[in-house]
């Protein structure tokens, strides 16, 4: 801190002056400072509600159509069909019997003996590689059978290229990367290279091309893949093995437990989002405190406004109309509860649809609140529009703080130029004081008084 003289001489503490009438210049720049900051908090309140409404959306999608349409699959024999079904699959319940007399296989070519060491000519030769009407023309650059079957690899062809030897003669093994009837591999080769044709050279199929054969409930079905995704709409079935004369029983089944959990799992987000809320806009009748939000109506809409959709009765439901007919029910604190976990799993059991159109259908629970929570979150929702309004307001009091700030700032140099220029008089004065104190001491000395 810079030493001041002013004062030193006369007395008068300028610095503490300054100081204090300062003090009090300063206050409103204090309060502005102060609801700034309460605006902030509003703002963080707001994106502590917005995330929590967030989550809230999440549960309440994990409750729609798609996801309460969750199936099980399972395998008699997984070891020789497997299964699996997406979450949000268009498969329907059922069981299927499933019988493989073929597995779909690519072709493998093998050529004849090749000396090890020996060389190709690339100048005569040539080298073209055909699958389901594709066919790539090679490029070879280095003359041995390890450049051409590098050459083979690099060129994408769709095949892979390895050389085998047999502990007297390599031989090129060439593999289809994809399985089935239609991938078949045909090569026509020249000069040097003609003996990898498979025409009229020394290539013999070590494997034959070919599709999956399967019956499913004995109608007939060919694939080109072992994996297979549209012979049971939904459904994937992993072909692993042949089991003619053993079918494999493939079982898809509403998963209940799953349904089970996502619901819960609902009751529970509703009731994260009901604290938060409640935690905001709280007032506390024991400290008498507020809390940031407390007398906010955007912030009371957001749970009023979901109370409203959660209480409501589903107009095109048969059967089932209120969460209350699956034992969720609300208490007296506001959250909700599953009160009878034996009423949901009775209602699963018996009425899968209807506890599905309880929530996902037109009117259902979870189609009002997905609208009710897109338009809070949207553009035009109340969180755009408060955080917006808030942010606005900031923003004019940080203009005025600047205001205020260079106010001061002139306010504090005129004070500090007063009271110096009164410093400087009291000094003045009270050095004319003593001087004619002397004055008169000196006269009356010399008249003899």
């Amino acid at each position: 801190m810079a030493i001041s003289a002013a004062g030193m001489l006369s007395g008068l503490d300028v610095d503490g002056l300054v100081t204090s009438l300062m003090s009090i210049e300063k206050q409103p720049l204090y309060n502005l400072q102060s609801k700034q900051s309460s605006y902030n908090s509003k703002l963080s309140a707001f994106g502590t509600l917005k995330s929590a409404v967030s989550a809230f959306q999440t549960a309440v999608k994990n409750v729609s159509a798609d996801a309460l349409s969750a199936l099980t699959a399972t395998s008699s024999k997984s070891e020789t069909v497997g299964v699996s079904v997406a979450k949000a699959s268009s498969a329907s319940a059922g069981s299927y019997s499933i019988e493989v007399s073929k597995l779909a296989q690519s072709d493998k070519l093998v050529s004849g003996d090749v000396a090890p060491g020996a060389t190709f000519s690339a100048a005569n030769s040539s080298m073209a590689i055909s699958i389901n009407g594709k066919t790539t023309t090679l490029t070879l650059t280095d003359t041995t059978l390890s450049g051409l079957s590098s050459a083979i690899n690099k060129a994408n062809a769709g095949v892979t290229a390895t050389i085998l030897n047999d502990g007297t003669s390599d031989h090129l093994v060439i593999t289809g990367n994809e399985t089935g009837l239609k991938n078949a591999v045909s090569i026509t080769a020249t000069g040097s290279l003609a003996q990898f044709d498979t025409t009229s050279g020394a290539m013999t199929k070590s494997q034959e091309a070919q599709d999956a054969e399967l019956t499913i409930d004995g109608i007939a079905v060919t694939k080109p893949s072992n994996t297979v995704t549209d012979a049971i709409k939904g459904v994937t079935l992993n072909l692993n093995q042949t089991n003619v004369g053993s079918p494999v029983k493939v079982t898809l089944a509403k998963d209940i437990s799953a349904v089970t959990n996502q619901i819960t799992a609902f009751v529970d987000a509703y009731n994260t989002l009901a604290t938060a809320v409640n935690k905001q806009t709280a007032y506390n009748a024991t400290t008498k405190t507020s809390a940031v939000l407390n007398g906010d109506a955007s912030a009371r809409s957001i749970l009023t406004n979901i109370r409203a959709e959660l209480g409501k009765a589903v107009g095109d439901s048969t059967g089932l109309k209120t969460l209350s007919d699956i034992g969720i029910a609300f208490q007296r604190d506001g959250t909700l509860k599953l009160e009878k976990p034996d009423k949901l799993k009775s209602a699963l059991e018996t009425n899968f649809t209807a506890v599905s159109n309880l929530f996902s259908s037109s009117d259902g629970v979870a189609t009002r609140l997905t609208k009710v929570t897109e338009e809070m979150l949207g553009s035009k929702g109340i969180f755009k529009t408060r955080t917006d309004g808030l942010n606005a307001t900031i923003q004019s009091m940080d203009k005025s703080m600047d205001r205020m700030e260079l106010q001061l700032a002139q306010t504090e140099k005129r004070y500090r130029a007063q009271f110096t220029a009164l410093d400087t008089m009291m000094t003045n004065m009270q050095s004319m004081s003593s001087y004619m104190t002397q004055q008169l001491a000196s006269i009356a000395a010399n008249s003899g008084y």
